[in-house]
C-alpha cells in the first residue's frame, strides 16, 4: 500500500510519500518528504514491525494528517 500527497500553495512545492512495507517479522510503515524535484527527507512511523492491521492504521492516521493540511492525493493504490 503507498499514497503520494503533494502541496503546492503560497510558494511551496512539496510532497510526501507514505508506504506500508511487508516483512517476514511484521510491516513498517516508512515516508519520504521534502521539495518537488529536491532530494528528500526518509524516515519511519514503525522502527519495529508491527501487524498489518497496526501498520494499515498508521498509514491512514497520517494521510488524514496530511491532508488536513493541505496536502492532496497525486495518486494511491491498494
Amino acid at each position: 500500500m503507498k499514497k503520494s500527497l503533494f502541496y503546492n500553495e503560497g510558494g511551496s512545492d512539496k510532497v510526501y510519500h507514505i508506504q506500508i512495507l511487508p516483512t517476514p517479522d511484521g510491516c513498517y510503515v516508512n515516508f519520504q518528504y521534502g521539495r518537488r524535484g529536491s532530494s528528500l527527507q526518509s524516515g519511519t512511523k514503525t522502527p519495529t514491525p508491527v501487524s498489518k492491521d497496526e501498520a494499515e492504521k498508521i498509514f491512514i492516521k497520517l494521510a488524514n494528517e496530511k491532508i488536513r493540511k493541505g496536502y492532496k492525493d497525486m495518486e494511491s493504490d491498494d
